[in-house]
């Protein structure tokens, strides 16, 4: 499949990135994402060095979290990518910090002191399924008929909560509402930025997440707006692999993640 020579040099230069970021010490987190996102893509576990999974246990507090919230789920999710039952107790420390830092809303923010996001919960009830329960995620309903049709990574992060915990909104045309906003949002050149009337032109970062929230309930979304998705990220991808975004490793990690889930999901036609 000729598609394919998009997601090997995106995988390649991650890779890359991660040896070089785990060699100048930069921060945990980017490093456990960016690996956490490539393991999400099909990369073998063997594409990680050792170095990053020692780094990654040794900073590990004694309360159980990391640097912050968002590090420690970002963290526990790499762990359990990693294994399971070998990090089965490290595992275990990170959710019961993160359960320890919930807000009094039930959710998260990026502190116990900040207000719950969606940027936070959502992808935190995404990743870690194990801490979603039918409160919280109509806490997350609620949060998100608040800030309705506002950003279309906050629309992206909540369908993908809602469909990896089989949730059904209490507002009974919610999800259809939202995926038909991210459709509406598309910009004419076929990618996302906030909202479609946004100055700022089109994203990695905003389209790889629409297109993961819209591939969640890919049956309710015509083909042709994955076809254009695609045709964005071929389009804007660099000779390197990677794209066009202010912090690179985070707008490629999510570019490679969309660019597979597309392929993966049969909705595009090759040929």
């Amino acid at each position: 499949m000729n598609e394919l020579k998009y997601v090997l040099k995106t995988a390649a230069s991650l890779k890359n990135m991660i040896i070089e970021m785990n060699a100048k010490n930069i921060e945990l987190k980017r490093i456990t994402k960016t690996s956490s996102l490539l393991l999400m893509s099909g990369i073998s576990k063997n594409s990680i060095p050792q170095q990053v999974v020692s780094r990654c246990l040794n900073e590990q507090k004694d309360d159980g979290g990391w640097v912050s919230i968002v590090d420690t789920m970002w963290n526990v999710f790499f762990l359990k990518k990693l294994d399971e039952v070998v990090y089965s107790q490290n595992i275990q420390m990170g959710l019961d910090y993160l359960i320890s830092q919930q807000n009094t809303d039930g959710l998260w923010g990026r502190s116990q002191r900040d207000i719950s996001r969606i940027p936070v919960s959502g992808i935190l009830l995404y990743l870690l399924p194990e801490l979603a329960n039918q409160e919280s995620l109509y806490l997350l309903e609620q949060l998100w008929k608040s800030e309705k049709n506002s950003l279309t990574y906050k629309a992206a992060y909540t369908l993908m909560a809602f469909n990896r915990n089989n949730y059904m909104p209490r507002e009974k045309d919610l999800i259809f509402d939202t995926i038909q906003w991210l459709i509406e949002n598309q910009k004419d050149d076929g990618g996302y930025s906030p909202w479609k009337l946004h100055p700022v032109d089109s994203d990695v970062y905003c389209t790889s997440l629409a297109s993961m929230g819209l591939l969640q309930y890919q049956e309710m979304v015509d083909p042709q707006i994955f076809q254009r998705i695609f045709a964005w990220l071929i389009r804007n991808q660099l000779s390197s692999g990677i794209w066009k975004f202010h912090e690179i490793e985070d707008g490629a990690s999510w570019g490679l993640l969309a660019l597979v889930e597309i392929l993966k999901s049969g909705v595009l036609k090759i040929g």
